[in-house]
């Protein structure tokens, strides 16, 4: 079962949402708040970069073949002080490429791994066994289309770039400025893979020197699977480029569209399992609800053996949870000048534990159930509508947008006390018989200040960035506090 290609529907946007997810999505994605899936899951085809197209002066580096006929190339320029701009060229006409209309699935390892880390979420990702909130390599794909030619992609923030022939691909090399210089992924590769018709960025986390990174992309071995995947429906380079692509997958809904379920209420839900047979199955005949909510300054609701290494560094020699530096971040354009801290504070951290009760209202039993909480941030207007956003990217009088140098956030759970050896996050109940119920415990670490916008969804698609048809169904429980 792969969650992560469900189709979803998505309103229509207004511009002022789009440019706040453009601005969101670069953040994050040069942030250290890329967290592990606890999904099944390939490569992922769906994440789009927010940059901007512009012309560019191409300059010489190597060549590599594509579909076994043409040349292409990878160029990289700077632009201005911080800026680099990235293009594919080709030595024919681009309007000659034709993409056939099914490509085989792929799948990427390595034979250079650094030390101390391992594949995780079926070989995209690369973690640490014991620090899986520390940022490592993570592997994302595109497909390399006619339209990827002769475009430009534009990277800000950026402090040492280059070309490199990375094995048999052409590539770049980017390093970011990172104001929040801990657990971070402030590196990339781009590499030129045309006779799979891709493109892989691998996303490097600062705990990575340059030599391991460039020896694990030197090492990687990209080998075609017996599955076919339709040209189609995958995301491309040039939707890479495109700013509109992520932006249209944001969210904003009015009071209504958006089921808003209080504390002890019970709703259906969509939930993936597996028959006594084996057999993967999608069932509605499964009600959640969650029944309690607590904020705790301490870690003393948590199964001890459970709690997320990461979460132990953050209380205090008497168990209390450590106060959340922020500094607030006045934005530079990337391009000629970095983002700059202007001033900055501590915030209180609280511990948000909730319980939910998950029961099995159908007629069969349910093998490996598939749990997610994600915890999300919604701003309510006057109007009704909601609107999301991540904590940290509201601006205020003298500030763009603030970073943390502790745990709190929102995100998919870190935490939860059900644990089923089936699959890579363990975030399954093992069995659910007709009429039984269990219950799941469900934690985050997050700033005080935003606990009176927190809401949690138990859908398996939507998150962080994004509210999905789905979720416009099931709807959010509201737990925070006002």
């Amino acid at each position: 079962m792969r969650l992560d290609e469900l189709k979803n529907d998505f309103p229509d946007i207004p511009d002022f949402v789009h440019d706040m997810i453009q601005e969101e999505v670069e953040k994050q994605v040069n942030s250290s708040n890329i967290t592990p899936m606890q999904r099944k899951s390939k490569l992922n085809r769906s994440i789009s970069r927010v940059a901007a197209a512009a012309a560019v002066c191409i300059i010489a580096t190597s060549t590599v073949a594509y579909a076994g006929t043409k040349l292409y190339h990878m160029y990289l320029e700077k632009q201005g002080n911080y800026g680099t701009l990235t293009t594919i060229k080709s030595d024919e006409n681009s309007e000659d490429v034709k993409l056939p209309e099914e490509i085989h699935e792929i799948s990427v390892t390595s034979n250079y791994i650094p030390e101390g880390m391992e594949w995780i979420a079926e070989g995209y990702k690369l973690g640490y066994k014991d620090t899986l909130d520390t940022a490592g390599i993570t592997v994302d794909t595109v497909l390399m289309d006619e339209k990827s030619l002769d475009k430009s992609l534009l990277d800000r923030n950026v402090i040492e770039s280059e070309n490199h022939v990375f094995g048999s691909y052409d590539g770049i090399y980017l390093k970011y400025n990172t104001i929040n210089g801990e657990n971070s992924f402030d590196q990339r590769i781009y590499l030129l893979c045309p006779e799979e018709y891709r493109v892989l960025r691998l996303y490097i986390g600062n705990t990575i020197s340059k030599e391991e990174a460039y020896k694990f992309a030197e090492n990687l071995v990209i080998t075609e699977e017996d599955e076919m995947i339709k040209t189609a429906d995958m995301t491309t380079w040039s939707d890479n480029i495109d700013s509109t692509v992520y932006a249209d997958k944001i969210a904003l809904v009015t009071n209504g569209q958006l089921p808003v379920r209080q504390i002890g209420e019970a709703f259906n839900l969509d939930s993936y399992a597996e028959d006594n047979n084996g057999n993967n199955i999608t069932t509605d005949k499964v009600t959640a609800c969650v029944d309690k909510v607590q904020i705790t300054d301490n870690l003393q609701l948590l199964d001890s053996d459970k709690i997320p290494k990461a979460w132990k560094t953050a209380v205090d020699a008497n168990g209390k949870l450590v106060q959340n530096h922020l500094s607030y971040i006045k934005k530079g354009d990337g391009v000629n000048n970095l983002d700059s801290v202007v001033r900055e504070e501590n915030m209180d951290q609280k511990l948000l534990f909730l319980t939910v009760t998950y029961t099995n209202i159908s007629e069969e039993e349910l093998n490996h159930m598939l749990y997610l909480g994600t915890l999300i941030a919604l701003s309510k207007q006057n109007d009704g509508t909601y609107t999301i956003y991540m904590p940290g990217t509201e601006a205020g009088e003298d500030y763009d947008y603030y970073i943390s140098d502790s745990v709190a956030k929102t995100a998919e759970m870190t935490y939860s006390s059900v644990q089923d050896d089936y699959g890579e996050g363990k975030n399954y109940i093992p069995s659910l018989k007709p009429g039984e119920s269990v219950q799941v415990n469900m934690a985050w670490i997050v700033n005080e200040k935003d606990i009176k916008n927190l809401y949690l969804n138990l859908n398996g698609t939507g998150g962080c960035y994004e509210i999905t048809e789905n979720m416009r169904h099931t709807g959010v429980v509201y737990v925070g506090k006002e």
